[in-house]
């Protein structure tokens, strides 16, 4: 395969591209070339426009207003950029006005020639579907590992947000690779030890080589142990100066099995027999806890229960 085999994918499977819509890509120098990549395999369409802006400082930080402007007026929008718009007011707005967003955060070539986006997006797509489920109507959420995570919460009242990797409808979202189920914690009900031995995608983290043991208390991460990862974990969270990017709150299911942990965001996200939780802002999973900032925290072979069910056995999905 070839990055233009990715970009094509992209342009039809993942969003649906029509001839006469005005489809926008957004990047920065640092994701340039893969940009390049998706404008030259959209030569077929005509009304398509690409910006460039300042690299942002962290993921769900506001693109500029410029850019915030031409997304208001796009029909599809592609976020080729190191650091992720999904968690922006300004995503928000457009997919609210009717714009398809496929979130291309921290892409590479190499991704775009091998792994996540040459699945089956229609068989993971079931699977995603049965996972929901699973979690409608759920009041309580168990996760254990073997690596020693013991975390429970509530996910009363919560809508589960199952992500299917695909854009082809007005007004929606997607993070290809990234085929997940998501839901989230009530704030304030979050406790336990979560050991991270997965991945904190991060220009500073990436794949974790020694574990990091988060200590969470009322929803909140209160402790930070480990070696030093675990103090540049703890150094990119103060230096955010928001209290709320310590609010524990997604809880997401990878569920595409051509997704391998590399410290990509979307394909680490996106991997099967992981589970990850987003820190910072959680508004589009359900919650209610606003931040500038998301930062994803994966972990390994998990098992997951809501009320009493097995949803996951060891990162593997429990058979409907």
């Amino acid at each position: 395969m070839n990055a233009s085999d990715a970009a094509k994918v992209l342009l039809t499977t993942c969003s649906d591209c029509k001839e006469e819509e005005k489809i926008l890509f957004v990047t920065d120098a640092k994701s340039f070339e893969v940009a390049r990549v998706m404008w030259d395999a959209a030569s077929g369409f005509n009304k398509k426009t690409l910006v460039m802006m300042e690299e942002r400082e962290m993921h769900g930080e506001e693109p500029s207003e410029l850019v915030a402007a031409a997304m208001n007026e796009a029909d599809v929008i592609f976020g080729v950029t190191a650091f992720s718009l999904f968690h922006s007011e300004a995503r928000r707005k457009a997919v609210s006005k009717g714009a398809r967003f496929v979130n291309m955060v921290d892409y590479n070539l190499n991704m775009m020639k091998k792994g996540g986006l040459y699945c089956n997006f229609d068989e993971i797509g079931k699977i995603c579907t049965d996972v929901s489920r699973k979690l409608i109507g759920k009041k309580k959420c168990k996760i254990t590992t073997e690596a020693g995570t013991r975390f429970e919460c509530s996910i009363e009242g919560i809508e589960p947000t199952p992500q299917y990797g695909r854009s082809v409808i007005a007004g929606s979202s997607s993070s290809p690779p990234d085929i997940e189920c998501a839901t989230c914690a009530v704030e304030g009900t979050g406790e336990g030890i979560i050991v991270v031995d997965g991945s904190i995608p991060h220009p500073q983290l990436g794949l974790i080589t020694e574990n990091i043991v988060l200590t969470v208390k009322k929803g909140l991460i209160v402790n930070i142990e480990g070696g030093k990862q675990a103090k540049t974990l703890e150094k990119i969270l103060h230096n955010f100066k928001d209290p709320n990017v310590y609010n524990l709150g997604e809880i997401g299911i990878g569920l595409n099995p051509m997704c391998e942990l590399n410290g990509s965001m979307l394909e680490d996200e996106g991997c099967s027999e992981t589970l990850h939780f987003g820190a910072g802002d959680n508004r589009g999973f359900g919650g209610k806890t606003a931040s500038k900032y998301h930062l994803d925290i994966i972990i390994k072979n998990p098992s997951l229960e809501v009320d009493g069910e097995k949803v996951l056995i060891e990162g593997k999905v429990t058979s409907c």
